[in-house]
């Protein structure tokens, strides 16, 4: 039988017997191991109508599950039970996720034995038990913005990142997991006290690549997972006991420091050749923010920001005097405005003044008050634990010590903690009135300390503030000029405000360090070791200065042993061969491509195909859209600071302004979609200038491979190579041979393809012998004389025989070959020759 066959008649079995042991299915298809691990994941990951308990037996999840009324949660589509807040913004991103490779956390949560919780209960029992704990579930997705792509019987599986982009993917699905244990374990206590049963939770996290394929009006979402990223979610949440939840080190790598954490050592997971490292998920640490993490951890140095700390102290100067001042650092991710901000507090001009901090986060932009709240509780010493009768106590010592005449604002600084009587006439208000003396009544309490001392009030991350906190800032701004008082704010340049033309205002903008900066900051980083410079040379310019991003790149080749020895003594372990994203700097970056128009953004993956540099004509070409549009999605690409223009005349080019940016534009389009986009830029390039397609040979060779095109790759790869290897560039000659090799393989076996792959590998010969690449030479030899009509070919090699130690030499073995003893007649030949069409008799098998 074929394997869909096998899998047809599995899930009628399973669906009909409703449980199934895997050694059943082994006995009854007469299954390996491999085999059956294959069909296990089809029926739990592919199809989704199965869930694995205790690793022995495969339970239906699918239609008809006689455990559970029809009407349950489980029966519901995406929509029904997904807040209607969040399906807006899931279906208005639709058209520009659909079709995409997205970096995601995947949550997988299940109760524990439900199957024998619901054993013997009515079906509208099993429901009324099972329900509950399901909306636990994902009630505590829903509030950090993850969608719940699928409900699995007893469970369910979540996304954060896709649909709805976020730069703290992981730390939501972490927050997730958290409120959602706890929230069952509130629960549990109501069904231990009706029923005399106990439910327990299992959670498993793991972020990684999936590619979303579609979106339904439902919301529904197919998936493929690439590589291991659903399944070894899948497999922590198996591991997981009941009552914990599980991750992998890909999480903990994009929330470390923000979580607590123990570690479980390496486990084997089935599936999987080597073991995984696990951690076990204990609590939220104290840590809110990435920047509070690395302080943590220890800071890098501080570096290029002189004049702008200069200004800061100049501003704090004026304020003293009783002169209020607001000042705002502006500047993309990670180019150092919370470094600024906490150089500045903890400067000695500083020292006399009262400091009161907070931040917005972006799972809070839907919460009224939330970085106030978090001030207010720092101003009046509230720890999270603390009762009603507590929280009371603690305001009103503070308030009233500050002036007593503030008695009348404590009702309203009280609700915001949710600690204000039950008999307060502050309850009985209407909302504007509430609104109105809750805003007044911080106001009041943050001039009144400004009077006692100088203070200095920072709110950082702006882009994140909710409606609330934003009018409270709007009010403090007005009453500024005359207060001993500075406003020390900081975001992202999309965010906007009204404070622009006030005279107490000053904005400075932080860009990316300047070259001799950023060369100073990895120095101190890195050392002095001669065999980094072209490293750091090489990370400035992908970089382009960026602090967090110069520092996550660092920290991604010391975890994978490219780097070893100790901060500010690092030396090179192995040749570097390339430099990938790293995970945090790549998180970032999506999300904020992600926050582009549908138009917009792929117009910035298309020029992302065409590479770092954009000329404008290529892109015309490629770009399927009229010219009007085309012109109109570049300014707001400009104006986003994604591209930036080279050249006015006689067209505009374009270049991206960061090599990572590209990378993660370039890496989100799917594989079909690539390769459409470098075929069409093959046809663009040879027909935007056909008399100087060899000055373009080495593009064409690039998106002719790339696009699949491979009659023209052979063609272009060929030229290529040749061009290569009259330079005396015989890396790239070799590299140029090697892929039209390649190529050829593509095409159909043929005389005149196997007399090319001869020649080919001919031109191969010298530039190898040149590099002193003598194994890979041999190799060649090899190769050629066992393909069918290669008889001589070793003899044809120029001539060359070998040495006693395996090295070539020349047709007299007199001395060991030389880099250019091939004649020219022979290598103008190749780089003329070209493989017959198509028509006559070669064909492409794509």
């Amino acid at each position: 039988m074929t394997f869909e066959e096998i899998l047809d008649q599995a899930i009628a079995m399973l669906q009909r017997r409703g449980r199934l042991t895997y050694r059943a299915l082994q006995l009854q298809f007469q299954l390996d191991e491999a085999y059956l691990e294959a069909l296990k994941d089809e029926l739990i990951y592919g199809q989704r109508v199965a869930m694995d308990e205790e690793e022995r037996v495969l339970v239906w999840t699918g239609e008809a599950v006689p455990a559970v009324a029809p009407e349950s949660v489980q029966a519901l589509a995406p929509l029904a039970y997904t807040p209607p807040y969040l399906a807006e913004k899931i279906l208005t991103s639709r058209s520009a996720l659909e079709g995409e490779r997205k970096q995601v956390t995947v949550l997988f949560a299940d109760l524990k034995d439900s199957t024998e919780l619901i054993r013997g209960l009515d079906p509208e029992a099993a429901q009324q038990l099972l329900d509950p704990a399901i909306h636990c579930m994902m009630d505590a997705v829903h509030r950090f913005e993850g969608t719940v792509n699928q409900v699995l019987g007893d469970g369910i599986m979540a996304l954060f990142g896709a649909p709805i982009a976020h730069e703290d993917h992981a730390l939501r699905a972490c927050y997730a997991a958290l409120a959602m244990q706890a929230a069952l374990h509130a629960h549990t206590e109501d069904v231990r006290r009706t029923r005399g049963l106990e439910l327990r939770m299992r959670v498993g996290l793991n972020s990684g690549e999936v590619v979303v394929r579609a979106i339904g009006n439902d919301l529904h979402m197919d998936y493929s997972a690439v590589g291991e990223t659903t399944h070894l979610a899948a497999r922590m949440e198996q591991l997981a006991t009941p009552g914990s939840s599980r991750l992998t080190a890909a999480t903990l790598r994009l929330v470390e420091g923000l979580v607590q954490v123990t570690t479980l050592g390496p486990v084997p997971v089935k599936g999987l050749v080597e073991p995984v490292e696990v951690f076990e998920l204990l609590g939220a640490s104290a840590v809110r923010r990435r920047f509070q993490a690395a302080v943590a951890r220890g800071l890098t140095p501080f570096v290029g920001r002189q004049p702008e700390l200069e200004a800061l102290y100049q501003a704090l100067a004026r304020a003293r005097t009783g002169h209020g001042q607001v000042v705002a650092l502006v500047g993309e991710a990670g180019v150092g405005k919370s470094r600024l901000v906490h150089e500045c507090l903890h400067s000695h001009r500083t020292q006399d003044w009262r400091v009161l901090e907070s931040a917005s986060v972006s799972y809070g932009k839907a919460t009224p008050y939330f970085p106030v709240i978090d001030l207010l509780k720092r101003y009046c010493h509230v720890d999270n634990g603390d009762e009603a009768r507590t929280i009371r106590a603690k305001v009103t010592g503070q308030v009233l010590t500050l002036d007593e005449t503030l008695q009348d604002t404590l009702p309203a600084l009280l609700a915001l903690l949710d600690a204000v009587p039950d008999d307060s006439p502050f309850r009985h208000l209407d909302p504007p009135q509430r609104r109105q003396r809750t805003l007044d009544g911080l106001k009041r309490v943050v001039l009144r300390e400004s009077q006692v001392q100088p203070l200095l009030l920072v709110f950082e991350d702006l882009h994140w503030i909710d409606t609330e906190t934003q009018a409270l800032l709007d009010r403090l701004v007005e009453s500024l000029p005359t207060a001993s008082l500075l406003l020390l704010v900081n975001y992202r340049p999309e965010y906007q405000h009204g404070w622009g033309s006030k005279t107490s205002y000053t904005q400075l903008r932080l860009d990316p360090l300047p070259p001799a900066s950023a060369e100073e900051f990895l120095h101190t980083l890195l050392g002095d070791d001669p065999s980094l410079a072209p490293l750091k040379q090489l990370l400035i310019a992908r970089t382009e200065g960026n602090p967090f991003f110069l520092e996550e790149s660092v920290r991604t080749l010391v975890e994978t042993g490219v780097l070893v020895g100790e901060p500010g003594a690092y030396r090179l372990a192995r040749p570097l061969e390339g430099l990938q994203v790293p995970a945090t700097v790549h998180a970032v970056l999506a999300a904020r491509i992600d926050r582009l128009s549908p138009e917009d953004k792929r117009l910035l993956q298309t020029a992302a195909v065409i590479g770092t540099n954009v000329p404008f004509a290529l892109l015309r070409g490629i770009a399927d859209v009229p010219e009007a549009a085309l012109h109109r999605g570049l300014a707001h690409l400009q104006a986003a600071e994604f591209l930036y223009e080279t050249r006015l005349f006689p067209e505009p080019d374009y270049t991206f302004k960061h090599a990572l940016t590209h990378e993660v534009a370039y890496g989100s389009l799917l594989l079909e979609r690539r390769r459409v986009l470098h075929a069409g830029l093959v046809e663009a390039l040879e027909a935007l200038a056909p008399e100087r397609v060899a000055e373009q040979v080495e593009h064409l060779a690039h998106h002719a491979l790339r696009g699949e095109v491979w009659d023209k790759a052979v063609t272009y790869c060929k030229q290529a190579g040749a061009r290569a290897d009259n330079h005396a560039a015989f890396r790239e000659a070799v590299a140029a041979f090697e892929q039209t090799l390649q190529a050829l393989e593509h095409l159909r076996e043929h005389s005149d393809i196997r007399v090319l792959a001869l020649e080919l590998r001919l031109a191969l010969g010298p530039s190898l012998s040149a590099l002193g690449e003598y194994g890979r030479l041999l190799a060649l030899l090899g190769q050629g004389a066992r393909r069918p009509g290669a008889a001589g070919m070793g003899a044809g090699l120029d001539g060359h025989c070998t040495q006693d130690d395996g090295r070539p030499r020349g047709r007299h073995c007199s001395r060991p070959a030389g880099p250019r003893t091939r004649d020219r007649a022979r290598r103008e030949r190749l780089a003329g020759a070209s493989i017959p069409s198509p028509g006559v008799g070669i064909r492409c098998h794509r």
